[in-house]
């Protein structure tokens, strides 16, 4: 079991969709999805995007995510770093890197639609 977030936004093609079913792939930022498992605390999505949690979903603007990710990678990293004993600086970075990725698209995505992506939290 873990914690799915999934990105969303107007006109989101099938293909899109599609892309985002990943499995537990922990670095699939890049397409709108972010993946967690129940190991333990801190928990980045809890950090990067709390409302999705209250109601299982929520729009959030871009900007609030990306104020929010310097946070986020923190406590990604000492996941890494503490759960999983991750030493590997590149391991570390490709989940870092999904979380900067997955940003990166919802800011993409709101500048195209002019509306933030609606997060959803799946637990």
């Amino acid at each position: 079991m873990g914690i799915d977030i999934y990105a969303s936004w107007p006109n989101m093609t099938a293909e899109e969709k599609n892309a985002q079913i990943v499995g537990f792939d922990t670095t699939a930022g890049h397409v709108g999805h972010l993946r967690e498992a129940y190991h333990g605390e801190p928990y980045a999505t809890r950090i990067l995007c709390p409302e999705a949690f209250e109601d299982g979903e929520a729009a959030i603007a871009a900007s609030v995510l990306r104020a929010r990710l310097p946070a986020a990678l923190e406590a990604a990293e000492q996941r890494e770093k503490l759960i999983y004993q991750e030493t590997d600086p590149l391991e570390i970075r490709r989940v870092l890197n999904s979380y900067r990725n997955f940003v990166a698209l919802c800011e993409e995505k709101e500048r195209q639609t002019g509306k933030p992506c609606t997060i959803m939290a799946s637990y």
